[in-house]
């Protein structure tokens, strides 16, 4: 019964929106993995010098935390079939109305690896399709993509692209490839800690970066990037999430210091459209200007540290509800990274304040966040995975606005290779949300979710060299 009342009060509005959001979907589905395919392509029939280093701060791009010395397989393509069996203590993400049900998720991954002396290639597209046994409304089959590029175009000028692509039904944090990051996170990264109550979330990300070395020890990155999240329709009435659509630029100076350290300037400008709320009226234009300091240095083999800080300055535009609207307002952003990788355990520590988006629940908030994560070999090839964080998304920059949300999230998962490149994972992961304030909807919940997955390899397809 409690079912049918769930598919009736909702299946107008899923019907009204339903089209519209799938073809948007599709349409910016397509473009990214076009752009993925035929990019590499155009560049392919160019020579170039050996890649330089990685990109610092802002750039972007977080690599994964690894083991000192761990071998990733090169210059292949993958293919892999998955099952897993799943049970999630709150479905709807409301402690109201907790509803509690299993699930059985059909997954593929293929990969894609490529590394020559000039680029490095490395694409991963997941789709997943769960079934519930109870809630067959939520049975929609989900998208999860990312790509990252690195070539050289000539021996001073280098080029990056990364992206980012997820249309998912849900939140499905041991099905989508989570992997612990390392380092800080971009300042122009979305903000996918915080979890608005929905039933269907497109997120896309993805930015370009053309550094050029002027010696060893100076370089000039200019950036761009873009990013889209949107919400489908709502699992409950009267809910109204804000949309968001924005660019950035930037221009990054790094020098060398010494043989392992190296000192940073960036220059950010960020652009962002927020539409389809109603706190902060139902659409607001905001620019960010910021100037980062930032400092990275490779303290032992195994031991590395970033820091970085600057002022911010926060101006919107628009915002039909009064008192929305802000002429200005100067804030201090900052934060930093330690990280620990040796043979059998690799750890991974950052703090970070910035201005940046409120995961739909808000245009702009001060973003405050602490994360960890901690991979550990054990036994019998056993690994350990364990995964946390601390965020508070404050809405006060805004004179009309005195809500804030805090969020906790943390997982671990065991995970051990079987015959064949096989894998079998047991995960538990949990996630705590409390907001002060008056919301449009209810963001507060615990959630609980275990899963048990088998990952079965069906090809891998050498490249050569």
């Amino acid at each position: 019964m409690l079912e049918k009342n769930l598919e009736s009060e909702h299946v107008g509005e899923n019907r009204k929106h339903a089209g519209r959001f799938r073809r948007e979907t599709l349409w910016a589905f397509i473009s990214s993995v076009t752009f993925v395919v035929f990019f590499p392509v155009v560049l392919g029939a160019q020579t170039a010098a050996p890649p330089p280093q990685a990109g610092g701060f802002g750039t972007g791009v977080q690599a994964p935390l690894r083991f000192a010395g761990e071998a990733v397989p090169e210059n292949q393509v993958t293919l892999s079939m998955g099952a897993s069996f799943i049970y999630d203590d709150n479905i709807l993400s409301r402690n109201a109305e907790r509803l509690s049900d299993e699930e059985v998720s059909f997954d593929s991954q293929l990969g894609f690896l490529r590394q020559t002396q000039h680029a490095t290639i490395n694409f991963d597209y997941m789709p997943f399709f769960p079934l519930y046994r109870q809630y067959t409304q939520f049975d929609r089959l989900n998208h999860a993509a990312n790509l990252g590029l690195t070539y050289q175009l000539t021996p001073r000028f280098s080029l990056g692209l990364h992206g980012t692509f997820s249309y998912l039904n849900g939140v499905y944090p041991s099905l989508t490839g989570q992997q612990i990051l390392s380092g800080p996170a971009s300042p122009t990264a979305l903000n996918q800690t915080i979890l608005p109550s929905t039933a269907r979330t497109l997120s896309n990300s993805s930015g370009l970066d053309l550094t050029f070395t002027k010696s060893r020890r100076t370089s000039l990155t200019l950036t761009g990037g873009y990013n889209e999240q949107k919400f489908g329709s709502q699992v409950g009435a009267g809910q109204h999430l804000y949309s968001s659509r924005g660019v950035s630029g930037g221009l990054q100076y790094q020098y060398r210091v010494t043989e392992h350290t190296t000192f940073g300037l960036l220059l950010l400008h960020q652009d962002s459209t927020f539409s389809g709320g109603e706190v902060f009226g139902t659409s607001m234009r905001s620019q960010i200007e910021s100037v980062y300091v930032s400092a990275g240095s490779r303290l032992s083999p195994t031991l590395s540290a970033t820091i970085f800080g600057g002022p911010e300055y926060l101006r919107t535009i628009g915002g039909s509800a009064p008192g929305a609207g802000t002429t200005g307002e100067f804030q201090g952003a900052g934060g930093g990274s330690i990280t620990k990788e040796v043979d059998k355990t690799a750890f991974d520590l950052s703090v970070q304040r910035s201005i940046t988006g409120g995961g739909g629940l808000y245009t702009e908030v001060i973003g405050t966040s602490a994360n960890f994560g901690v991979r550990r070999r054990l036994l019998g090839r056993w690994e350990v995975a364990i995964r946390g964080g601390a965020t508070r998304a404050d809405a006060t920059l805004f004179q009309i606005a005195h809500q804030r949300t805090d969020a906790l999230t943390g997982g671990i998962d065991f995970s051990r290779p079987l015959r064949g490149g096989s894998t079998l994972r047991i995960s538990y992961e949990t996630m705590h949300q409390l907001s002060k304030g008056a919301l449009p909807i209810s963001a507060d919940f615990d959630r609980n979710m275990v899963t048990i997955s088998f990952d079965f390899r069906l090809k891998a397809i050498p490249l050569g060299r």
